[in-house]
């Protein structure tokens, strides 16, 4: 362990043999970007030891992911992080987010794949980085099982890297799981990284959430994670997911407010907007976590619009 990472782990008052991933990530990214340490020692200071556990499982997959590319991801997670500095600074200048349909994020990000390789890098390192990000992947893993029957069939639209796939699989005794991607490119991208992880019991589709048919496929459980942002129209897209949803069926939706990035197009600025969302769409809220970034108070976090990431698990109303 080297000078950094022990004088973090004594900041940090954690014994981080106990955390050998974490330890390996965050070697590599002081090594890179040691000024990156300040940010990280807020974000884990407030993190308990659940969220220790689910940030160690978080890191543990991203490494086998990245493989020997860790310090490029590392490189790519600083460029990314610069990207988002950027939005942030139009966003409070403007109280808006700078794109406003889905052709602009197209054309500006989802088709240049060289931003991709490096942005998608970055949000695979902000999973455990973030305590945002951690904190509301444990929260999903502590809370889904006492809400869901065993045997559920789970569909996650817009999987990225599969890491909640992945980690349900593990944890939910789930009978199957689906993904779906409208994009190809992505769902093989998700499929390379599930068979990393050791998961190839998963069903694939490229299917565009808008063109399906209410009760042509039905599922016990359905995940939006980090999703519902990236679209024009998220009560349309979730009145979409109701009709796919058996009567007793569970929803978890993970969405942000005060969350400027290149490819964010809808704008909540508070829980009640991202409650909202389900309400408005024919779903009672049965829990919720509110998670704001850094791990600071939510008063704070609304005061000066930091981002916060609302977890909400819903049923038909």
């Amino acid at each position: 362990m080297n000078e950094a990472v022990t004088a973090l782990a004594g900041q940090l008052e954690r014994d981080l043999s106990a955390y050998p991933a974490i330890a390996r990530v965050f070697g590599e990214v002081l090594a890179i970007w040691p000024e990156h340490q300040r940010y990280i020692a807020k974000s884990f200071a407030g993190r308990a030891d659940a969220v220790w556990d689910t940030t160690e499982a978080l890191a543990q997959a991203a490494l086998v992911l990245v493989g020997d590319r860790l310090p490029q991801i590392v490189e790519n997670y600083r460029w990314t992080c610069d990207r988002l500095r950027e939005e942030e600074l139009h966003f409070h200048r403007t109280g808006e987010y700078r794109l406003k349909t889905f052709a602009e994020a197209d054309a500006e990000v989802y088709a240049n794949a060289a931003y991709m390789e490096q942005y998608v890098d970055g949000l695979l390192m902000s999973q455990l980085l973030w305590f945002n990000h951690a904190a509301s992947c444990e929260f999903f893993l502590s809370t889904a099982p006492r809400l869901l029957p065993a045997g559920a069939r789970m569909l996650e639209i817009g999987p990225g890297h599969g890491l909640m796939t992945y980690l349900a699989l593990r944890d939910f005794q789930l009978g199957s799981a689906v993904a779906w991607d409208i994009s190809p490119v992505s769902i093989e991208q998700t499929r390379h990284a599930l068979a990393k992880l050791g998961r190839e019991d998963v069903e694939f589709g490229v299917r565009d959430l808008m063109a399906v048919r209410p009760g042509e496929d039905l599922f016990d459980f359905v995940v939006l994670s980090e999703v519902l942002e990236h679209v024009e129209d998220p009560k349309q897209a979730l009145r979409q997911v109701r009709g796919l949803l058996r009567d007793d069926g569970l929803l978890f939706v993970n969405v942000p407010i005060n969350s400027p990035s290149p490819d964010h197009l809808y704008l909540m600025k508070s829980v009640e907007d991202a409650r909202a969302l389900l309400e408005d769409t024919g779903f009672a809220i049965v829990d919720q976590g509110v998670f704001p970034s850094q791990g600071l108070s939510l008063e704070k976090a609304l005061r000066n619009q930091a981002t916060v990431s609302i977890c909400l698990f819903g049923r038909k109303s």
